[in-house]
């Protein structure tokens, strides 16, 4: 017989505090009436307001007597945060030539250091040169990250965390930031409010940052940045669906956000030419009209013939598959029929001439889509298409496409084949995961960024001779988005040499900091691609 020994439980002798729960219980009841505040010693404790309580509860007399009423952003430390920024930086760049690829003939920046350091270190250098910033900061889930306890972060941050000093006679020291603390919000606006200040120097009148977010600090970082950007510089909020959680209890919450800000709205919509994109799935119909031009000449009845054709042999879930409904052909390109009355009703009502019969075609009951002058334009530049008589209303010509051999117009030049980027998209996280164990063989990273959406991204807003920035760098998926763009650009990334865990497959793998792990994937894609572009490949560490 064998007996099994298990070690009791320890049991908390302590009774109910009384005081705690009946202000938990106030708390819910009237959560704004709770804010944060320095007590004596500097530290931040979570307090309760009552002139705010009183204010819930009814009783506004001399509640807001004395404070000045304004809208705005405000939190304890904020004020530090101003003079952290303006304090300079004695850190210098150490250059790492056996950590480079080509250090000498590339403009490729790897940072490794502490982000706020560098950005006021970048502010001479690259004080309004950046097109466009990215970063993935910390989400502040819940889930434990890295902040010094002494707020007066400088040199000393970075050396201590890569284990080049002992902790200082101050007795620095570095804590968590988890949910169950009453300085949650606080300490992940301190560590991104000077960051992002610093970042908005380095932009370009024509720049931008995205910045990705989850539901947690999207609030604070949509008030942070209208504060540091202005309001009137938000271009979009993205919504990046990627995959439903089949294990939720209410909601599967599959989505994040990607806020981007401009630094001159109004420099960008003056001075900039519209942001676009290749339409997926375009590209396989353009080669096949061509063929098929090739095959019959100016035939547009069989060339149309063999679009339809084309579109009935692709798979239900083929991208190309969307535009089916354009499979009419001329002298212009590839069109679709569209619907040529006035939405919703009550729109113009004229007479238009049918070309062969020489009577008026019937008019919509809703009306015109167009006012009359607009439509003899249309009808001129041969985008209405008339039926066999004039009994039936004409229809309006959309085209996907608009060959540049046949046609000499505005919108020849991209042939119909770019479209505006939608604020909302579906990519699923798997094969952001897929891509780095194919690079390093194991899955040595949580969680990476997926730099084809970043490429994406890129190629979206960016032009020959850019440079780009990521000072919150990770597995370096910016980096490898850069390189594998179709512009010629240039990249500067950044990141804090920190630690990988016990117990991972990096570490196992002999990376001893997230730092070294990225500077490795660069060198990776770097020579996975040495004969696959002319693009100077290289970065200086």
């Amino acid at each position: 017989m064998t007996i099994t020994t298990t070690q009791a439980e320890r049991v908390d002798g302590s009774s109910l505090d009384i005081s705690a729960q009946r202000k938990q219980e106030l708390k819910q009841l009237f959560p704004s009436a709770f804010t944060e505040t320095r007590n004596d010693a500097g530290e931040l404790v979570e307090t309760l307001d009552f002139e705010r309580l009183k204010a819930e509860l009814g009783s506004f007399t001399d509640v807001y007597d004395n404070r000045r009423e304004r809208y705005g952003m405000d939190w304890p430390g904020k004020r530090d945060c101003l003079r952290l920024i303006q304090e300079p930086s004695h850190a210098t760049l150490k250059p790492c030539r056996e950590e480079s690829v080509d250090f000498d003939n590339t403009e490729n920046l790897f940072i490794e250091g502490d982000n706020l350091e560098v950005l006021k270190l970048l502010q001479k250098s690259y004080y309004g040169q950046v097109k466009m910033i990215y970063i993935d900061p910390p989400y502040n889930t819940g889930n434990e990250f890295i902040y010094p306890d002494n707020f007066s972060e400088n040199l000393d941050t970075y050396l201590e965390y890569a284990g080049l000093k002992e902790v200082g006679g101050e007795g620095r020291k570095w804590s968590t930031n988890t949910a169950n603390e009453g300085r949650f919000h606080t300490k992940w606006l301190n560590m991104m409010y000077p960051r992002l200040y610093l970042a908005r120097n380095l932009l370009r009148e024509d720049g931008v940052i995205f910045i990705s977010i989850d539901d947690n600090e999207v609030e604070n970082l949509r008030r942070l940045c209208d504060e540091i950007f202005g309001e009137e510089n938000q271009v979009a909020c993205i919504v990046w669906e990627k995959g439903r959680k089949n294990d939720a209890r209410r909601f599967s919450v599959g989505h994040e956000y990607i806020l981007v800000y401009a630094r001159s709205m109004s420099y960008v919509e003056e001075c900039s030419a519209p942001w676009r994109e290749p339409k997926e799935g375009i590209e396989p119909i353009i080669n096949e009209y061509k063929r098929l031009k090739k095959e019959h000449i100016n035939n547009f009845e069989k060339i149309a013939e063999g679009l339809a054709d084309f579109y009935r042999s692709l798979d239900k879930d083929h991208p190309s598959k969307k535009y089916a409904r354009s499979k009419h052909v001329d002298g212009k390109g590839i069109w679709r029929d569209n619907n040529i009355t006035w939405p919703g009703g009550g729109g113009p009502k004229y007479s238009i001439m049918h070309p062969v019969t020489k009577q008026p075609c019937a008019v919509p009951s809703d009306g015109w889509r167009f006012i009359e002058e607009t439509m003899k334009q249309k009808i001129a530049a041969g985008y209405i298409e008339f039926r066999e008589d004039h009994t039936k209303p004409p229809l309006l010509k959309s085209y996907l496409y608009i060959d540049p051999e046949s046609v000499e117009e505005a919108d020849a030049e991209s042939g119909g084949k770019l479209q505006v980027m939608g604020s909302v998209f579906y990519r699923h996280s798997q094969p952001a995961n897929d891509e780095l164990k194919n690079l390093f063989g194991a899955k040595v990273f949580e969680n990476p960024k997926d730099h084809n959406i970043l490429k994406k991204l890129i190629n979206y807003v960016c032009d020959n001779g850019d440079m780009v920035l990521d000072f919150f760098a990770g597995s370096g998926s910016f980096a490898q988005a850069a390189i594998e763009s179709e512009k010629v650009i240039n990249f500067c990334l950044v990141q804090l040499p920190e630690k990988t865990p016990q117990g991972s497959l990096a570490l196992e793998s002999g990376y001893m900091t997230i730092a070294d792990l990225s500077k490795d994937r660069i060198r990776k894609v770097i020579g996975n691609r040495a004969n696959l572009s002319d693009k100077v490949q290289g970065f200086k560490v």
